[in-house]
């Protein structure tokens, strides 16, 4: 019997950086990054963390998972994208953007930056958000058959 000694050595974990910066007088951005993946996280005032994306550095693209009932603004029918990640960061120029309904769209950072249409819940606690209707977001729908993740 024989092992493949190469397989079955141990890697070690490539170890993630932590950073926080201060968005606003609230809200704090939480980064965790390696030589591979960006982790990005969201610190509302008051609230828990929560997940915004997970950046490829070799594709320079955001992974964003939204679950349509609670992220989808029903007045605009549209998703959000926090405006402060996408005007300052320089890691990603494209969102690919997933929901619990099985759609999938790849969308250009500039694409948002450019059409997206501002809505401020500062009220609620929440952060300053461009928007994207659905209607809009169909040009970059991923098929099923373009997409290598199903």
């Amino acid at each position: 019997m024989s092992y493949n000694l190469i397989a079955m050595q141990k890697t070690k974990p490539t170890e993630f950086t932590t950073r926080s910066f201060f968005i606003d007088e609230n809200n704090t951005l939480l980064i965790k990054s390696n030589n591979k993946l960006i982790i990005v996280n969201l610190k509302l005032k008051d609230m828990k963390p929560r997940m915004i994306g997970t950046v490829t550095k070799s594709t320079r693209t955001i992974e964003m998972k939204r679950k349509r009932g609670k992220h989808l603004h029903y007045m605009s029918n549209s998703y959000g994208f926090n405006d402060y990640i996408l005007r300052e960061q320089t890691s990603f120029d494209w969102v690919r953007l997933s929901d619990d309904l099985g759609n999938h769209w790849k969308i250009p950072v500039s694409y948002i930056l450019d059409k997206g249409v501002y809505l401020n819940f500062k009220q609620q606690g929440f952060e300053l958000q461009r928007f994207v209707s659905l209607e809009n977001l169909e040009q970059f729908r991923v098929k099923q058959e373009e997409n290598r993740r199903f």
